[in-house]
């Protein structure tokens, strides 16, 4: 995109939190023009821009296939190709070229490059063989993007018994982690009646606040991971030793802790009936 106007060099830094990604450029040549996000879509990594011009001018944003068109560099000077766009209604094909933009008008650009392995490698976004302060160029871009977890399913097995010998449950849960590369947290599970976390005194298999959790620590070598099986198991003389006689039902309260203790995600329930005799 060209401002065909002249306009002197900014040099700023922007703080913009939009799609839960927190997104900083430590370079930019223009006073108007924001970069609001940068996340992924299905098949491509966008770059969300607003405009907001002081004074009536004029811009073009270039095709993909015309002369200067915008590229995305990561880290290591590789280049993504811009392939489309939304929300530029330019009068040249799929919306490109040059328009007038009117002054205090505000709207966003949506621009679609090929996808990055992991957008926190992007570096800049700048129009090819393009320099000066006739350019709409980004500088030292840095993405933070949000920790993204997402639960699949929980499944027990009944009656069955651990490497020690105990008699009990095993619960399995299948969730999918993003961002979270290198950095350990850790699954947790705690068992409910109605409202109340049911307690033990049994302090291999309690919290801080008396109640029955199980834990397990994780870390994963990926940006994007999935836990197929994670598996934990509950001795059944826990819920003997407090909960009445008869038919109870219970369910399995399934989160996600960072390794600090703070909680990362709740990923769900899941009921089961325990019947003590």
């Amino acid at each position: 995109m060209k401002k065909l106007i002249f306009f002197s060099i900014l040099l700023s830094v922007q703080f913009v939190w939009c799609q839960g990604n927190s997104v900083t450029v430590g370079n930019s040549y223009s006073d108007y023009i924001k970069v609001l996000d940068v996340y992924e879509s299905s098949g491509s990594t966008v770059v969300k821009l607003g405009f907001n011009p002081t004074t009536n001018i004029t811009g073009t944003l270039h095709a993909p296939s015309g002369t200067s068109p915008y590229v995305l560099t990561d880290k290591k000077g590789n280049r993504y190709a811009l392939k489309s766009q939304s929300g530029w209604y330019g009068p040249d094909s799929d919306g490109f070229g040059s328009k007038s933009l009117i002054a205090n008008e505000n709207f966003s650009v949506n621009l679609y490059f090929n996808k990055l392995n992991n957008i926190t490698d992007i570096y800049s976004l700048t129009e090819v063989d393009c320099e000066g302060t006739n350019c709409w160029n980004f500088y030292d871009i840095k993405v933070t993007a949000e920790v993204l977890a997402t639960f699949d399913k929980t499944w027990i097995d009944y009656d069955v018994n651990d490497d020690d010998g105990n008699f009990g449950i095993k619960i399995h849960s299948k969730f999918f982690i993003h961002y979270m590369k290198d950095r350990p947290f850790h699954l947790a599970l705690r068992i409910m009646k109605g409202d109340d976390f049911i307690k033990t005194s049994n302090t291999s298999y309690n919290n801080i606040s008396g109640q029955i959790e199980l834990k397990k620590q994780l870390k994963t070598p990926y940006i994007k991971a999935v836990y197929n099986d994670q598996s934990l198991f509950l001795p059944y003389k826990l819920l003997r030793e407090e909960l009445t006689e008869g038919v109870n039902e219970l369910k399995i309260d399934i989160d996600l802790y960072y390794e600090d203790g703070t909680l990362l995600k709740h990923l769900g329930f899941k009921e089961f009936t325990y019947t003590k005799r």
